[in-house]
């Protein structure tokens, strides 16, 4: 028998911790591995709309969460959010790097089980970063990065409309990135995040910094919602379609997230080369 709660096995570095995308075939789900408590992200004493707990890591609070043994390295998840939105079944996550090494172009895919351990659906998704490398093989590659003690999210929004969440009894994910050795440089950081209430709902506005030394094009933020104890609870996005020049800056709004949430986490993005 699994027991309920968050299930995550001992960090360990890897150099190169790679996985495929979750199955989507029918079957067991894996064995429970070792267990661990989740804790960490963002705290704040305002309360959150909804008919959930404020305090809660993992809603629904009576899902099993598993890791499979191996296919993680140093990323480990510590708050899950699983519910239906408008249009499909809506999965966020928030992992920290409990380990030394930086996970690079990392991903998170997720497998979920019905109570009777038989596979309803899977997704994956890449993971966000606030912070930017460049390798030190003399190549001058920039790569993004969750570095040890960052924490990372994700939102997996095109799981099946169909799915009853009372059914799900377990959430199996694995994380695929790069261990590359890397040094910290500047590069892309997002300020000045202010939640807008207008008719339509909460909307975030801030501003967007190129760090670096050549333009960004099809810059981009991302901000998720959070309670008071880190768990993402939904996401809100803007797309830039101008290319901010090195040093430049871009004022952003996203469009409007549900729920609203008291705590936010912004994450910036964009591309090099010609458009």
């Amino acid at each position: 028998m699994l027991a309920k709660r968050l299930l995550i096995p001992a960090a360990m570095l890897l150099p190169l911790a790679c996985a495929s995308e979750a199955s989507s075939s029918s079957g067991d789900a894996p064995a429970q591995t070792s267990g661990g408590g989740a804790g960490g992200g963002a705290s704040d004493d305002a309360g959150v709309g909804g008919d959930t707990d404020d305090g809660a890591l993992i809603v629904p609070e009576d899902l099993t969460i598993m890791a499979v043994p191996g296919g993680n390295g140093v990323l480990n998840l510590i708050a899950l959010t699983l519910r239906k939105g408008p249009t499909n079944t809506e999965l966020y996550a928030a992992l920290r790097n409990d380990g030394d090494a930086h996970a690079c172009s990392a991903a998170v895919s997720v497998e979920l089980y019905d109570k009777a351990q038989r596979s309803l659906a899977a997704g994956i998704n890449g993971l966000l970063t606030q912070h930017f490398y460049r390798l030190t093989d003399g190549s001058g590659a920039i790569a993004a990065c969750v570095g040890p003690g960052d924490v990372t999210m994700a939102a997996v929004l095109d799981l099946p409309s169909d799915i009853a969440i009372e059914d799900v009894g377990y959430v199996v994910y694995r994380c695929p990135y790069f261990a590359l050795d890397v040094v910290p440089i500047d590069g892309l950081t997002i300020s000045q995040v202010k939640a807008v209430t207008g008719d339509a709902g909460t909307a975030y506005t801030g501003t967007l910094l190129n760090g670096f030394d050549v333009a960004v094009n099809t810059p981009s933020a991302t901000v998720f919602s959070v309670n008071r104890v880190g768990r993402p609870l939904g996401v809100a996005v803007a797309r830039g379609t101008v290319p901010i020049p090195p040093g430049g800056s871009w004022a952003f709004e996203t469009n409007v997230v549900d729920p609203p949430g008291p705590v936010q986490a912004a994450y910036p993005a964009g591309a090099f080369g010609t458009q």
